[in-house]
């Protein structure tokens, strides 16, 4: 029994190479031990001895033995792959750190575009929401907004069946909130209805999801926000008073809204508080509005229903108001108005309308960071190949022997592959370590928050794991079947040549990652010298020295003594109460005809902005022609001054003053409601500096919301602290807001900013990671070329002759990375500027600035190691081996 047993355990474990020639030695050895000690002790002794003889040698060819011998000949690997990096340490640590800082570079990189990328997508069925978007136009007037009129919700609702609800937000505003005896001045407040709650189903702290906002007087609070004005009470059924009109109920608590999302409100108002949210008018366009669909492949069948929709819907008051018929203009081409959806996730990076929610992000700088962080990489690899393949001839022998004693080819490159993955990963944990050393500069850079973005929930540990193996993969590939290739014979002969075989690879690589460098250091200079030239321009008024003292609605009759008591201060030079303030959301969009006009397609759409007659000389607003308002006169009520382009898009190019305009309703119903132009303003950049310069009016009227306040140099602190006193013996306790108007100009750059510094950051990356990589393939040129130096040296070269020498090299290679980059450079700048109406034209001196400030950072670089071979004493180079 115990004899048949151990046959069957042998042949199972034993390769049938051996089985049987080992099987007859055990037979008999086992009739010798059956002869001799009878039956019962010859089977235990078999059977003892086919365990004895178990080795892995002798095991059959499956998955145990392949993985025994793997594991053995990968901590084989491991342990040579240290043992070289221990005998190298400085070409090594060159590696490791270029390889390291470029793993850190690129996980930011990752992080930044995987945040970019989430916008929206938290919220429950995202795929089946859509904010409805337009492009409209009529005569020369055009406009693409995120925007429609109060009823397209409600009534596509009624009348589309693919539309599950349809809800509504209007504005985004900052209110004073009084809670008690407190008050808060609360940003981020918007208006919504309660099917807008429905839509983004918002993580609900507390309250009834059915009933948020279907009530008037009713409020949803951020949870920060609650926390703000009720610390630990429970906030449910209490009550906030409103901009001190209006007592409001907080109905509901939401978790805080993620800041990847494209909306940033932190308090809800009901809708039902608006009576323009109730109008039925068509015409206008203030509401964003969001529907959800029941599947979202039904986005293109509801584009295509939305002519005659809106054709049904809105051409009675085209005809009304514009006194047009709709099809009809539609079809001759004097106006276009298409409504279309924009899927939800698609947004933030995809959208660019006029009037967005936000900042929103561009799906092309998300492609170019993603190419940046490629190359950042690349040019770490290429470091590493051109140490591997330059320092070939030392490792040949090692190659040699290894093949001599019967290493196969796989085994080898086994083995260099090994050593690039065990660099890699130790250059993924100095860069994991280094992005948790500067994730705070990072928020701040970007205004982000992110905290645990590598090993939090949703984090990119899993994706650099594949990196991890991926990246040494393709920097230890090619050096692995370069050295795996040598001939044992040729080898041990010294017939291979010192990294001649590959120097025209080493050189390649060598011209990309400059080519690369070279590339971003240009761009670098021309976002720097865009965003300094429009910074710099000209606005057409004085930004400096101005106050803005916000809310000022607040003070109600006595918001003109307060006027009257800043003007007494020496160091005030003038006040002027209006909420129209350039640089600021406050924009008004009207059209207006000249008075000759007879028809709607003559329409000028203008920025229609109400002011008192301090504006001009408080803002120090240029006139070309005519005068500003005068409150003494009457008439004035009923004037208007224009912008240059204005006047051109009016035709009133010659002698303006005195013409007049009239307002489209003018037209349509023959109400005469005319405007006398009684001067001319220079064209000023009331929006930003990033869009064109549009028709612009002013008009003498009431808009009490801001007073500006324009003071002598130096007195900022000293007025801003007058200004806040007289606002507390005016306000009765209530907050005191104010900014400047050059901070505010200077933040419409914060985007700007942040990729001139990300752009500058990745540029020295980048020549940074390259030059340690040249630093580490000069000592090694140096090191193989000393004997040549010694004897040039012996002969009677110079030290400037040495260092031309191992100079020239590197040069050319320079030049030629600056060949290739520059056209790609000057391309892609290019279009990068075209985008800007108001641009710097590409200055050639640029490409040259930055190809030569690679050139010195390259000499810098080569000359400590080229110096020091130069001028070492001849014969210590002649002993060299």
């Amino acid at each position: 029994m115990l004899k048949s047993l151990g046959e069957k355990i042998f042949r199972l474990y034993c390769h049938p190479d051996f089985a049987e020639d080992i099987l007859g030695d055990l037979e008999e050895y086992y009739e010798h031990n059956l002869n001799v000690k009878g039956q019962a002790y010859a089977n235990r002794k078999f059977f003892i001895d086919v365990l004895l003889l178990f080795r892995v040698s002798l095991l059959r060819s499956n998955w145990l033995t392949q993985n025994i011998i793997y594991t053995t000949m990968v901590k084989n690997n491991i342990k040579v792959a240290y043992r070289s990096m221990m005998r190298h340490k400085f070409y090594s640590m060159l590696n490791l750190l270029g390889l390291a800082v470029s793993m850190a570079a690129c996980i930011f990189i990752a992080m930044y575009v995987k945040h970019e990328l989430s916008y929206d997508k938290h919220f429950p069925n995202s795929e089946r929401i859509f904010r409805v978007a337009n492009y409209l136009k009529f005569a020369d007037n055009e406009f693409n907004l995120p925007t429609a009129p109060d009823p397209f919700a409600k009534t596509v609702q009624e009348e589309f069946p693919e539309v599950v609800r349809a809800g509504r937000t209007r504005g985004n505003t900052s209110m004073l909130i009084r809670v008690g005896d407190q008050y808060f001045q609360q940003p981020r407040i918007t208006w919504a209805d309660q099917e807008f709650m429905d839509i983004f189903r918002f993580s609900l702290i507390s309250g009834d999801k059915a009933h948020l906002l279907d009530e008037p007087n009713t409020v949803v609070l951020e949870e920060s926000t609650a926390r703000k004005f009720f610390g630990n009470e429970d906030p449910i059924g209490q009550t906030i008073r409103v901009d001190n009109t209006t007592d409001m109920k907080v109905t509901g608590v939401i978790a805080d809204i993620p800041e990847n999302t494209h909306f940033d409100y932190d308090m809800f108002i009901s809708m039902l508080n608006r009576e323009d949210a109730r109008q039925n008018f068509w015409l206008s366009n203030n509401f964003v509005t969001y529907v959800e669909l029941q599947n979202p492949d039904q986005q293109a069948a509801f584009d295509g229903k939305m002519l005659d929709f809106l054709i049904k819907h809105m051409g009675q008051q085209v005809q009304q108001f514009m006194g047009a018929d709709m099809q009809e203009g539609l079809d001759a081409g004097a106006m276009d108005i298409r409504y279309y959806l924009q899927p939800l996730k698609d947004i933030h990076l995809y959208s660019s309308l006029d009037f967005e929610l936000g900042e929103t992000g561009t799906i092309q700088n998300v492609y170019f960071f993603s190419i940046i962080g490629a190359f950042i990489l690349l040019i770490a690899c290429i470091n590493f190949m051109n140490m591997a393949t330059a320092r070939a001839a030392i490792r040949a022998k090692e190659v040699g022997v290894r093949k001599v004693l019967g290493s196969m080819r796989h085994q080898l490159i086994g083995q260099f592959i090994t050593e690039a993955i065990l660099n890699v990963s130790l250059a993924m944990v100095f860069g994991i370590l280094l992005v948790y050393a500067f994730l705070p500069a990072f928020n701040e850079l970007t205004e982000k928050s992110m905290e645990n973005p590598i090993f939090g929930t949703g984090g990119l540990w899993p994706y650099l794991l594949l990196a991890t193996f991926v990246v040494g993969l393709l920097a230890g590939s090619y050096p692995a079947f370069i050295l795996s290739s040598f001939s044992p014979v040729k080898v041990l002969k010294g017939q291979i040549t010192k990294g001649k075989a590959s120097k025209w690879l080493r050189n390649t690589l060598v011209i990309v990652q400059f080519a690369i460098s070279i590339f971003l250091i240009v761009g670098s200079l021309m976002v720097y010298q865009q965003l300094s030239f429009l910074q710099n321009k000209q606005l057409g008024f004085n930004k400096d020295q101005i106050l803005i003292v916000h809310e000022t609605q607040l003070l109600g009759e006595q918001l003109n003594a307060f006027k009257t008591e800043l003007e007494r201060n020496p160091m005030v030079e003038g006040a002027s109460v209006s909420g129209y303030i350039p640089a600021t959301d406050a924009l008004n969009d009207f059209p207006f005809l000249r008075e000759e006009a007879s028809s709607p397609d003559e329409a000028v759409s203008t920025q229609n902005w109400y002011v008192d007659e301090d504006y001009a000389r408080v803002f120090d607003i240029e006139l070309v022609a005519g005068r500003f308002f005068d409150k003494d006169l009457a008439s004035d009520s009923s004037a208007v001054i224009v912008n240059e382009t204005a006047l051109k898009r009016f035709g009133y190019t010659e002698n303006p003053i005195g013409k007049r305009i009239k307002t489209l309703e003018g037209v349509v119903n023959n109400r005469s409601e005319t405007f006398t132009i009684i001067g001319v303003m220079k064209d000023f950049h009331f929006r930003n500096m990033t869009t064109n310069i549009t028709p612009h009016a002013l008009f003498l009227g009431k808009s009490n919301s801001a007073l500006s306040i324009r003071f002598a140099p130096e007195a900022a602190a000293e007025v801003v602290d007058y200004a806040q006193n007289t606002w507390d013996n005016f306000a009765g306790g209530q907050p005191f807001e104010y900014s400047f108007l050059d901070q505010i100009f200077k933040n419409q750059f914060r985007s700007q900013q942040r990729v001139k510094t990300i752009f500058m950051v990745f540029a020295i990356l980048a020549i940074t990671i390259a030059c340690l990589g040249l630093f580490g393939l000069a000592a090694f040129v140096t090191e193989q070329r000393q004997k040549e130096i010694g004897i040039r040296k012996v002969l009677g070269a110079s030290t400037f002759t040495l260092l031309t020498l191992l100079f020239n090299n590197f040069t050319w290679l320079i030049l030629l990375s600056a060949a290739l980059a520059i056209p790609l450079a000057w391309w892609y700048m290019e279009g990068w500027l075209s985008a800007y109406p108001f641009r710097i034209a590409i200055d050639p001196l640029i490409f040259l600035a930055g190809t030569a400030g690679v050139l010195i950072i390259s000499w810098l670089t080569v000359g400590y190691q080229s110096l020091k071979a130069a001028r070492r004493n001849p014969v210590d180079n002649l002993r060299y081996e």
